[in-house]
């Protein structure tokens, strides 16, 4: 009858099972923190539309609103502020809607009606942590909006 255990035959196994399984374990890591960040950003965009808009619809000029969301989502990854709504990363836009719908002229501050809608939309450009190992592409676009009543225009 032979041996099934051959002490000393199976020397190093262990490091080469690690040496192939270590590469698996890397990649669903990373994919956790980076799923994780994109959900974080995505969070962190929409309360910055919400402040804007709640800004907007409690009477703050355009310019104001603009800043509110800026400050809201200052913590986004790769956030840099170039003191222009609009032209920063993330992009704000700040518009409004009629009481019956319609969207407002183009200039928010005098067009702007008791009763209509703010709509305040925040635009974010998230760069992936490592897109090539799951084949995604390298940027995602996240855009949320929030639409708030407009209470008051002074």
């Amino acid at each position: 009858m032979r041996k099934l255990f051959h002490p000393g035959r199976d020397r190093g196994a262990a490091a080469v099972e690690f040496a192939l399984v270590l590469p698996v374990l890397v990649m669903l890591l990373v994919g956790i923190v980076d799923f994780g960040m994109v959900t974080n950003a995505q969070a962190i965009a929409g309360n910055a539309a919400r402040d804007g808009a709640r800004a907007a619809s409690l009477g703050a000029k355009k310019a104001d609103a603009c800043e509110a969301a800026l400050q809201a989502s200052s913590s986004l990854l790769n956030f840099s502020d170039t003191g222009s709504c609009g032209t920063s990363t993330p992009s704000i836009t700040v518009t409004c809607q009629t009481p019956g719908g319609a969207a407002c002229s183009s200039d928010f501050d005098t067009s702007r009606e008791i009763g209509g809608t703010a709509v305040v939309t925040v635009t974010y450009v998230y760069h992936w942590i490592s897109p090539a190992v799951f084949g995604l592409p390298g940027t995602t676009t996240i855009t949320k909006s929030a639409y708030m009543r407009i209470e008051t225009t002074s």
